[in-house]
Formats: structure tokens, sequence, C-alpha cells
């Protein structure tokens, strides 16, 4: 298909890589001679009617969430051939899954970023109503932008919308259907259960950062059932006996039983709290120059309740150490400067406070203090000075008269 025109508009390059319903594409737009991402879905798979669907609403999806986290789709339409493609912007960069496969895991600084950044763009998906349903390594994408990375939300094609006038039409991902990939599917996935909501996705999320800073899942199985029987019933291992030299903080020991909670009620009640959380968790939020609350979503200090919704930031708040994942250069420490010695200075010695007396009740501004003897005959000096000149004045006029 390379050197293939799209709509009269695109002209594939080369293949980027394919999935379970089509394949992804570099291509140019012709007028524009600017790099585009063409997704393309497979002749068998358009057959069918539901992975058509599906395809279809991906692209309709991805288009109402409005974040810097979330790939941008520039157009949708129909091939020559009559098959659907969505043109996206064009990535430089790599997915979660290459980047952990090639260092097995990362420290709590580099999670930070991953976990801030896709709950800015879940934050967005469900204020409008979305729940992704399938947040995996393999859907977040690590974009290199200028001289920093964006991380990056991608594939809404199994989403669920829960505003029912969202989006019109039959939704392919119908209520009760096992969807997701299984390791990273929540406990009431696995169920099959009508009641899928975000808090859902903030389960994946956890799994995600699980593997993140042990290198390892924390549900495994070699077949489905018993896989769904460990998300259901055993709770997660300690992250301290999966990954013993991580050095990772006690306290996101307690974060991670949370976020992985069976019961949806026990989990983070949002996208921005268990954000907030991981950030105070893994230290990130205490070692920042801005203060204790760098690294949150809008830089406020985290708080127990639910926020309300509300328009978050789409700017980096919490920074890799370097864009190619380098600890990032301490500045060189300074010589201490020897302080010149001084004489010692003696304070000059305070006359005692004397304590509020009981009659001083707890309006009283200020207790009485005694008067030095000194400060006495210097006012009894001066008084008499003037009963002198009064007599003196009084007797000077009697003799004149």
């Amino acid at each position: 298909m390379e050197g293939q025109r799209i709509a009269g508009k695109y002209r594939l390059a080369r293949l980027l890589g394919r999935g379970g319903m089509g394949s992804v594409w570099l291509a140019e737009h012709l007028s524009l001679r600017t790099p585009v991402a063409i997704k393309l879905i497979d002749v068998e798979a358009a057959k069918n009617a539901t992975a058509r669907a599906r395809f279809d609403r991906e692209a309709q999806i991805a288009a109402r969430i409005r974040s810097a986290h979330v790939v941008k789709v520039l157009d949708h339409g129909l091939t020559d051939d009559g098959l659907p493609y969505i043109a996206m912007e064009c990535l430089a960069g790599e997915s979660l899954r290459d980047r952990l496969s090639a260092r097995r895991r990362l420290t709590p600084a580099e999670t930070a970023k991953i976990v801030s950044h896709i709950c800015r763009a879940l934050s967005r998906a469900h204020e409008v109503g979305l729940v992704h349903r399938d947040i995996k390594p393999e859907n977040i994408f690590i974009a290199r932008e200028d001289d920093g990375e964006i991380v990056k939300i991608l594939d809404f094609g199994v989403a669920k919308v829960t505003d029912a006038l969202a989006i019109t039409g039959m939704d392919p991902t119908r209520t009760g259907a096992l969807l997701g990939t299984p390791y990273y599917m929540s406990p009431e996935q696995a169920r099959g259960l009508k009641s899928v909501d975000y808090r859902s996705d903030l389960w994946s999320l956890g799994v995600v950062v699980f593997e993140c800073l042990t290198g390892a899942r924390p549900f495994t199985a070699p077949a489905l059932g018993p896989l769904i029987a460990k998300i259901l019933g055993t709770p997660p291992p300690a992250l301290s006996a999966a990954a013993p030299g991580a050095g990772i903080p006690v306290e996101v020991e307690a974060w991670m039983r949370k976020a992985l909670a069976v019961e949806p009620d026990a989990r983070f009640a949002s996208a921005r709290e268990l954000s907030e959380a991981f950030m105070v968790a893994s230290g990130v939020a205490d070692s920042m120059d801005r203060g204790s609350s760098a690294g949150l979503p809008d830089g406020k200090p985290p708080s127990a309740v639910r926020p309300p919704d509300g328009v978050w930031e789409t700017a980096d708040t919490v920074a890799l150490p370097s864009g190619d994942g380098r600890a990032p250069v301490a500045a060189a420490p300074q010589p201490p400067v020897a302080a010149t010695p001084q004489p010692p200075v003696a304070a000059a010695p305070q006359p005692p406070v004397a304590p509020l007396s009981s009659a001083t009740g707890p309006g009283a501004v200020a207790a009485a203090r005694p008067v030095a003897p000194a400060r006495v005959l210097v006012w009894a000096v001066v008084l008499l000075a003037i009963a002198l000149l009064a007599v003196s004045g009084v007797l000077a006029a009697t003799l004149l008269r």
C-alpha cells in the first residue's frame, strides 16, 4: 500500500504498526506537505458492522476530548474503496510498552509524569461522559515535543459512553461485554457488569503504575479464568516484594492498595484525586523547587474529598529528569563561606515581666510592669523643681506689689 493515495488528500509513506483492527501509516498531506498518521481498518474487519462502528466511534470520541494528552484527530472519512480512515497528528517517540521493554521499570519520579499526564486526559474524558476501558502501556504514548516529553492516550475504540445523548447510534461496546486487555481489566469489567464507570479506568491505571515501578504485572495467570479469579479475589502483591531494590516509598504501598481496591467505592474518587495522591506518596510534590504542591494538576494541595469538576491546565507539571530519561544534573555544591568572628555582645538585662494577676481576664491587653526605682526618683526631682518654680513665682509677684 506504500504510495497509495487516501481520499485524494494523503499519500501513504510507510507502515508504522499493526493492531487488532487495522494498521497505522506515516503519510503526507499532499497540499500542506506535512506528516500525518493514517489509521486504516483492515478489509476483513470492515465487513464486520460492530468493528466498523467501533472504528468510527474512536474518531468521534477522540475528537471530543480537548486535551494535549489525547492524540489529536485531524480528519475522518472514507478511502476510494469505501473503507473508513482516521488522520491523526504524527507523533515522534515511543509507547510506554516500548520504554518498559527497554528499561524494565521506571523511577517514582518518571512514573509520576505518566500518572499526571494520563490523569489529565482521563479527567477530560470522564467530564464528557467517556470511559476509556482499555488503559494499558500499549495505549500510552510518550511523545517528544521540543525539548521535553508529553504523555498521550491512544485508542478510544472500546470506550464506553456514559452520557446517552453524547453520541447517537449503536454502541458497539455493548454493556456487559468483556472488553479490554485482560491483565488491565478492572474487577467490574472482568465480571461483565453493567455498572462500569470512570473508576474502572483508575483501576487499570493502578495496574500500569504497578508495572512501571516493578517491571511486572500484579496479576498473572496462564489462562483467562484463573486470571479473573485473581483479579476478583487476590490482593495485589506488595511493591517491595515485587521489586525489592527499587526504593519505592512505603507511602506508595498504601496508594496502590487503594488504587487496586476490588470495590469501586473504595478507590480514589476521581482521576485528579488519584494523581494528587500519587504526587505526595511518591515524594515528587515535596521535592520540587516550586513548593510542596508542585506537580499537582492545579498547584493546590491535595484534598481528601472529591474535587469539583473543572478545567485543568494542559502544561507539564511533573517533568521527567530529561528527554532521554537520564537523571537530572545536580548543581555543584558550593564551599561554605567562613564567617568572620565577631566579639560577643552582652545583652542588656531586662526587668522581669510580672505575671497576669488573677483579676486580669482573657481580654486584657497587657500586664502591669513594676516601675524601676531610678525612674521614680527622676520623676520626683522633676515634680519638686516645678513646685519650687511655682512658689518662687508667687513670692516674686507678692513683693512687686
